[in-house]
């Protein structure tokens, strides 16, 4: 029995220090392992670091301030009301900039951001020019509201998007249909506000689409009136009225073509043309005595 609780007692023994030894080992890997990854991620971030600003400082040298990419050219496609002096100030561009520093997208914004401009791009040619292409509003009504500025009612226009855009001052007023009835606009206007009434944004339709057919060589638009909310009504320089409803304007304007292009119609003056039934569109005439 003694033998044998000895035998017991060296295993025991000789199996605590086979752990203590294996801990220890174990250890030591632990570190060692922890040391060569530092040391190795300390190698990355130097050579991270010192690529990051050997490139820095070859684009520097090659694009950034290299003398061969300075702007000398700024064309602009077309320049319209505006002048080149506009054009370049509210871009930001003078000559001697270099290409590579040009924020495009920033110049674009600030660009669009001038009164009648609707959308401009901006274009980088190397090794010397910037173009710019503009596209400008185009009033296509007038209509009557209060200045907020200074609180006096006041004639403004409208483009096919329904933006409010102030008067020139050195052009003389064009002849434009002028909105009437559309209370909410007439309370207050300034210059880039969007108006967004879906009557009004029909009736802009309605002349887009009269310009973009033979209608336009019959019908000129004097006065449109918003007043009621389910029609509209268009009132012609040769006093033809016109009541449109606010949905199928294609069909209504087929209908108005037919009508106007109808042999028996040529020889007599439309009074009245009522497109809003489903069908057999009342139309009246004048009566001369």
């Amino acid at each position: 029995m003694n033998r044998r609780t000895r035998t017991r007692t060296r295993q025991k023994q000789i199996n605590i220090l086979h752990t203590t030894t294996r801990k220890r080992h174990s250890q030591k890997q632990v570190v060692r392992m922890a040391v060569w990854c530092s040391l190795v991620l300390a190698m990355i971030v130097a050579v991270g670091a010192s690529l990051h600003f050997g490139i820095a400082m070859v684009l520097d040298r090659v694009l950034y301030t290299n003398p061969h990419y300075v702007l000398n050219k700024i064309e602009i496609e077309p320049r319209g009301h505006f002048s080149e002096r506009q054009i370049r100030q509210a871009a930001g561009l003078e000559p001697g900039q270099n290409l590579w520093t040009l924020n495009l997208r920033q110049i674009t914004r600030d660009l669009e951001k001038l009164p009648y401009v609707s959308s401009a791009k901006v274009e980088r040619h190397f090794p010397d020019k910037v173009s710019i292409l503009i596209h400008e509003r185009v009033p296509v009504v007038k209509i009557v509201g209060l200045n907020i500025d200074l609180g006096t009612r006041e004639t403004f226009y409208l483009d096919r998007d329904g933006v409010v855009l102030k008067p020139r001052e050195d052009e003389a007023a064009p002849l434009l249909p002028e909105i009437i009835g559309l209370t909410d606009a007439e309370a207050e206007l300034e210059p880039g506000m969007h108006l967004e009434q879906s009557s009004l944004t029909r009736a802009l339709q309605i002349m887009d689409a009269i310009d973009h057919s033979r209608l336009h060589t019959s019908i000129d638009i004097r006065t449109i009136n918003l007043g009621d909310p389910l029609s509209i009504t268009m009132v012609t320089r040769q006093e033809m009225t016109i009541t449109f409803r606010l949905d199928y304007i294609d069909q209504q304007l087929q209908r108005l073509l037919q009508i106007v292009e109808y042999p028996d119609f040529q020889q007599r003056t439309i009074r009245t043309v009522d497109l809003t039934p489903d069908s057999n569109v009342p139309v009246t005439f004048c009566q001369y005595q």
